[in-house]
């Protein structure tokens, strides 16, 4: 018999995780309806409450944005939580906070996934309460193991993957935006630019995952001394590329930690 699992919040990381839990029933809670729309033709169930939507499974996931969690979260604990483990996706807010809200005995687990989870390709770092017992937290990781790649952490390293993961592919896709931009000031007008460099940034990152090389060796290999590499790389430095990304995270890091109070 297929698992069901509902989802409180149905945004684009809601709808990547439901588009790969293909295997499982889905209920639905959003107040905007209109959200229902691209999940009703796979057989997907709405809901009209948030209590309706807790009832129906053991397994609910709570995927609305941080800032409304106030709002949401008191809904939820009025129901009877008993035997359900909560799943949060929300950026910032602790497991401590959500078990003040929902009951210090309910089952929490606190997920940070990436949107890359909508191809299959996700990194989901996760970590739980005492009260999530092993063969359910097992299946939470099975579930997110079928969309990409899953890390097993501490609470405390949670800000650290949402600085290196969870928020990092925008930091790439302004990346790839960077030098699509510079090429065509340059006068390439290349119709695919934007793939054409995105398979570039494909087959780097395959470099590194496959060549056995750390990063800096994949730097020195492509530098050859005082070539058109090496005068770029030295532009990044004095610009303090490296402080930029480091001061990003940073900030990325001071935001999740504003959201959890």
């Amino acid at each position: 018999m297929k698992k069901t699992l509902s989802f409180i919040g149905c945004g684009n990381m809601a709808g990547a995780i439901i588009d790969g839990a293909a295997s499982y029933n889905i209920c639905l809670y959003d107040t905007d309806r209109e959200k229902y729309d691209r999940f009703l033709s796979k057989g997907h169930t709405p809901c009209e409450s948030i209590a309706q939507a807790v009832e129906t499974t053991d397994y609910i996931f709570l995927c609305v944005k941080p800032q409304v969690a106030p709002s949401v979260l008191p809904e939820i604990s009025k129901c009877d939580l008993s035997g359900k483990v909560i799943v949060s996706i929300m950026a910032g807010i602790t497991l401590t906070v959500l078990a003040d809200y929902l009951g210090e005995n309910t089952a929490i687990i606190r997920t940070m996934p990436n949107t890359p989870l909508m191809l299959g390709k996700g990194v989901t770092a996760l970590c739980r309460n005492e009260k999530v017992n092993d063969k359910k937290f097992s299946d939470i990781c099975r579930l997110f193991s079928e969309m990409g790649e899953v890390m097993v952490v501490t609470e405390d390293k949670i800000t650290a993957v949402t600085c290196a993961s969870g928020s990092a592919p925008a930091y790439v896709y302004l990346f790839i935006k960077a030098i699509a931009d510079e090429a065509r000031a340059m006068g390439l007008e290349q119709k695919n630019l934007d793939e054409i460099i995105a398979r570039m940034v494909i087959g780097s990152c395959h470099m590194v995952l496959e060549s056995g090389k750390t990063p800096e060796e994949l730097i020195r290999m492509v530098c050859s001394p005082n070539g058109t590499t090496e005068r770029a790389m030295a532009v990044f430095e004095e610009e303090g590329f490296c402080d930029i990304i480091s001061k990003a995270m940073q900030a990325c890091g001071k935001r999740a930690e504003e959201l959890s109070k």
